[in-house]
């Protein structure tokens, strides 16, 4: 079969959108498994999102599969999932795929790249075989929306500029991020449709930060994090308990979130607030 490839930065037109989520469709009749979570297909169409795609096509003009790469904090490096139509697979398209993936990471000066699956063994001997070797696991979970009075422990507020510092310390703390990346993640989450930062008080003095992303699969919580001083004295419960509060008024019905597989603590806060594992996220690096 002759494969041919095309690229394309975001945003993805309409036609190929729909193309591609009638393969991930496809995917989820046959296979019983929806992986739109490993594709941010919510990004696709989004002008001020990061990232491209690689398309195989038929002679015919089939779309047979595609990569999806985002630069998910603008820092040019790059996580990535492939996805074959069902009807095509073990016929070498997710191999041409990655080579035109790696062609395009080239051309672009990427920093890096990180290749995103589930935890599934065809899965991972795939990109074992395209000299991809495991580094990490998320596991997603998910707690459904509630109303309920909010802990006057805390005060939830929208980020301010004079806020930067105090978050710039708070994502050092609680994630290693670096002061350039914090930036980028206001950038992104001040500017973008759907996207939100919010400071966490007690007592008018900052004790944590928030970060959602509303779209129609739920409210997505993308960074949580405490002043490590304060840890263990509710704060985290109570933001937790203030963004399903939040879901429940705005009309989502599930709240979801991503944290380390071997981040026992904070699993532990998370089951305790009621939410629950869903599926489980393996990352991917160059070997």
């Amino acid at each position: 079969m002759n494969i041919y490839l095309m690229k394309a930065s975001f945003p993805i037109d309409e036609l190929t959108i729909k193309e591609m989520m009638d393969i991930i469709q496809k995917t989820k009749e046959q296979y019983h498994q929806d992986i739109s979570p490993l594709t941010n297909c919510n990004d696709w169409g989004n002008y001020k999102n990061i990232g491209f795609v690689i398309l195989a096509y038929s002679e015919e003009d089939q779309l047979l599969g595609f990569i999806v790469a985002n630069d998910l904090f603008g820092l040019n490096t790059y996580e990535w999932t492939v996805v074959v139509h069902p009807e095509y697979r073990r016929m070498g398209i997710g191999r041409v795929l990655v080579d035109g993936l790696k062609n395009a990471l080239n051309e672009r000066g990427a920093t890096g790249d990180m290749a995103v699956s589930f935890a599934d063994e065809v899965g991972h001997q795939f990109l074992h075989q395209q000299g991809y070797e495991y580094n990490s696991s998320e596991a997603t979970l998910q707690a459904p929306s509630e109303k309920s009075e909010v802990s006057n422990l805390i005060h939830v507020r929208f980020f301010k500029e004079e806020d930067k510092n105090k978050l710039i310390q708070l994502m050092h703390d609680g994630f290693g991020d670096l002061p350039e990346e914090t930036e980028e993640l206001i950038s992104l989450n001040t500017t973008t449709k759907g996207r939100s930062l919010y400071m966490v008080e007690r007592n008018q003095e900052i004790v944590g930060t928030v970060s959602l992303v509303e779209n129609e699969t739920g409210i997505w919580i993308t960074a949580l994090t405490v002043d490590p001083i304060i840890r263990g004295q509710g704060i985290g419960s109570s933001i937790l308990q203030w963004v399903k509060n939040y879901a429940y008024t705005s009309d989502q019905y599930k709240v979801l979130l991503e944290v380390e597989i071997d981040n026992n603590s904070a699993i532990s806060v998370y089951k305790k607030a009621g939410f629950t594992p869903i599926n489980q996220i393996d990352y991917f690096v160059r070997a």
